[in-house]
């Protein structure tokens, strides 16, 4: 069984937001395992989720460099990629994600993305942070650890 297969079934899958930046920006040797990700993603073997926190960080780098061309481009492909959520922060989130860096002092961001799958029936975060791997909160996958 490809490890990638572990995903089946899952909803509210949290993607963590490097893992946009690898494969949009194609500078990473990562950037083919995140495509690999999200075409099995859109495929339908798992349901994504992006957050807020996500969509921020993306956009800085095109908005300081003045391409808000590529801030679109950005927004739109998170809009329309197959089986990826958008999700939002409400109070109860904020709440969730307060507990859990008070927990792990870990940063607020990340612990917002957390926060976010916590609320799923199996709790997944997939990301490349390996400070994120003592959380016990969900089940976190390193994207070296599927692809």
């Amino acid at each position: 069984m490809k490890r990638i297969e572990r995903l089946r079934g899952r909803e509210g899958v949290v993607l963590d937001t490097m893992l946009f930046v690898y494969f949009f920006e194609d500078t990473s040797r990562l950037a083919d395992a995140c495509g690999t990700l999200f075409e099995s993603m859109a495929g339908g073997l798992f349901e994504g989720v992006a957050t807020p926190i996500t969509m921020a960080e993306l956009l800085v780098k095109p908005l300081k460099e003045n391409r808000p061309d590529i801030a679109t481009r950005y927004r739109n492909a998170l809009a329309s990629m197959p089986n990826l959520r958008l999700s939002e922060i409400d109070p109860m989130l904020g709440c969730i994600a307060g507990a859990l860096r008070a927990k792990y002092n870990l940063p607020l961001p990340d612990m917002l993305q957390l926060a976010t799958a916590a609320l799923s029936a199996r709790p997944t975060l997939i990301t490349n942070d390996t400070a994120l791997k003592r959380v016990e909160d969900a089940e976190v996958f390193l994207l070296e650890d599927l692809i």
